[in-house]
């Protein structure tokens, strides 16, 4: 995983900030990989669903967004004297808040809790919605209602109470009734989940559709464009267009955080409040912004994918300890070895391919060579910011099955493992990646089978994107073979986006095949098994891809092989790649 996902951790600290201030921020990496553990679904206020993003592990450093002016990680009491009963409020918020209460935007009588701070559910929203409308039109909420055909009573402390029949099955909220009569909330299969928090997606809907039950459909500005778009559930694109793109004539209703608006971060009670006093501020304005509703940027997101060749993390069993990977690693630690591949660390996905083993055991198999290295080298992974590796190799049983078991439960924690009947799925910008690995020795049914199966697994369980990654071709050859070209073919054909080889050791070439790319092998990479190998060069290969939204198709991709050189010297293996 990637960039983006720590900045879920400041959603609920994100104010609304003005479409200028959103843009002018700089912007993160927007990336997100997750694990295909799936996450537990969010109801929008629309009745659609949208699958929340979730993390498992996370290779890359991300960096915390500069707070704004409005933004304070620690609620303060206020200490001024307004009409907020009992509340405490962020520092940055104590002034909007003030001035909301001051226009009568908001009841005072309607008891919000203690802390302003704190993520506001969906019938208070409701309840704030319905206040302001009532206060935009200079009525009373008896009045509204009344005009609505809602049956209600004042209860003891003047705020209504519902008498009538009610629309959902799980509140008896006035508040919610006019709020669905009026539009603004919808629920889903009669339910209101009335006192679950509101999502910054689901507060735009609301939002957005208090201004439309006031008259105010259109945008007087460009929308912001988000870095984090693609999280954007699409029942609430259009919402966020218009949230971002409404402004009070200078601030937008809802902005962002360094380019990100985190769609399902929480919205708090202050936020809420700050909110509603721009929009009071931009009812008067009737610019309309051309071409709002079509604002680019929401409509597709972009995967840059990086590939990188044969790694191993250890040595021989015969080999010396002076001069090798393992000496190296004591020497400079986990950080040394994919430092010098920039690529690796500004994309959204990094895969290897993993020959070899780390275990404990000490029984090899009977062959040449036995590559073998210690169980704590697998943090070197995510610290070279690498989120696949295959295990589908001839190295992969050096130790025979216990040195393979012992390396799936090492690698497994920190990266998703690849090989054979294990055809992970990894979700970067919610888009599902699925990949299978296997060796391409023979071209014959089985290996068809194996292909056919894969494809027909991956796509069952919500691929979207298909890679391969083959270990394959003979050792020290420059140049792919008929049984290479005829697997990558046949994959391309069955459904495959992308053929990835490995094993020769040295570079091959790349090849397009019907608009699908093949590179049929990177060479080394981080190779312990070879401390001076004669052929030095290798490949980093990049696809980018862009995908549809709506369609979930691939509508445009991008390739890039860049030369890089195993070794930072040349009279050695020094196991840190540079570019050559």
């Amino acid at each position: 995983m990637k960039k983006l996902l720590a900045l879920a951790l400041c959603a609920a600290l994100l104010a609304p900030f003005s479409a200028v201030q959103a843009q002018e921020m700089p912007a993160p990496d927007a990336a997100a990989v997750s694990s295909e553990a799936a996450p537990a679904e969010n109801v929008s206020p629309a009745g659609e669903s949208d699958t929340a993003l979730s993390a498992e592990t996370s290779p890359s450093p991300v960096p915390e967004p500069s707070p704004s002016a409005e933004v304070s990680e620690t609620p303060v009491p206020s200490d001024a004297p307004i009409a907020v009963p009992s509340a405490s409020l962020s520092a940055w918020a104590r002034a909007g808040v003030t001035a909301a209460y001051e226009k009568g935007l908001v009841d005072p009588g309607f008891t919000l809790g203690g802390d302003y701070a704190r993520n506001i559910s969906r019938v208070q929203l409701a309840r704030l919605t319905v206040d302001f409308y009532d206060a935009e039109k200079a009525q009373t909420a008896a009045q509204t209602a009344a005009a609505l055909g809602v049956a209600v009573t004042a209860d003891g402390s003047g705020a209504l109470a519902l008498s009538g029949p009610g629309s959902f099955s799980d509140t008896r909220s006035a508040y919610a009734e006019l709020a669905a009569k009026l539009g603004i909330v919808k629920g889903s299969n009669g339910a209101f989940r009335p006192e679950a928090n509101v999502t910054r997606a689901e507060a735009a809907a609301m939002l957005r559709r208090c201004m439309a039950a006031l008259g105010v459909t259109e945008a007087n500005a460009a929308p912001a464009v988000f870095s984090d778009a693609w999280a954007i559930p699409r029942w609430a694109v259009e919402d966020v267009k218009f949230v971002s793109g409404r402004t009070d004539g200078v601030t937008a209703l809802m902005g962002g955080a360094v380019g990100a608006y985190m769609p399902l971060g929480g919205f708090t009670i202050e936020q809420a409040i700050i909110t509603l006093g721009r929009m009071d501020a931009s009812l008067p304005l009737t610019a309309v912004a051309a071409g709002w509703r079509n604002a680019g940027g929401y409509d597709t997101v972009r995967l840059a994918l990086t590939f990188g060749g044969d790694c191993t993390f250890g040595r021989d069993r015969g080999a010396a300890y002076a001069g090798s990977f393992d000496e190296m690693y004591d020497l400079k630690g986990k950080n040394y070895f994919f430092s010098g591949i920039p690529m690796f660390y500004d994309d959204d996905l990094t895969m290897v391919n993993f020959e070899g083993t780390l275990t404990t055991a000490d029984t090899p198999a009977q062959k040449t060579f036995r590559f073998k290295g210690r169980p704590e080298y697998a943090g070197i992974l995510p610290a070279g910011s690498i989120d696949v590796v295959t295990l589908a190799n001839n190295h992969s049983l050096d130790y025979l099955q216990r040195g393979f078991s012992d390396t799936v439960q090492n690698l497994s924690p920190v990266v998703a493992v690849s090989g054979y009947d294990a055809l992970p799925i990894v979700t970067v910008k919610g888009v599902k990646i699925g990949f299978a690995s296997n060796t391409g020795w023979n071209w014959d049914s089985a290996q068809q089978r194996f292909i056919q199966g894969a494809i027909a697994s991956l796509r069952a369980r919500g691929a979207e994107i298909i890679v391969f990654n083959y270990h394959w071709g003979v050792e020290k050859t420059y140049h792919s073979n008929a049984t290479q070209q005829a697997i990558a073919h046949y994959a391309i054909d069955q459904g495959a986006d992308l053929v990835i080889g490995n094993h020769p050791h040295v570079v091959q070439e790349t090849e397009t095949y019907h608009g699908k790319q093949i590179a049929y092998s990177l060479g080394n990479l981080v190779f312990g098994g070879n401390m001076n190998p004669s052929d030095k060069n290798c490949l980093i290969f990049r696809e980018s891809l862009t995908l549809d939204l709506d369609t979930r198709r691939i509508v445009a991709e991008e390739h890039n092989a860049v030369p890089y050189r195993v070794s930072s010297v040349n009279w050695r293996n020094d196991f840190h790649p540079v570019p050559a």
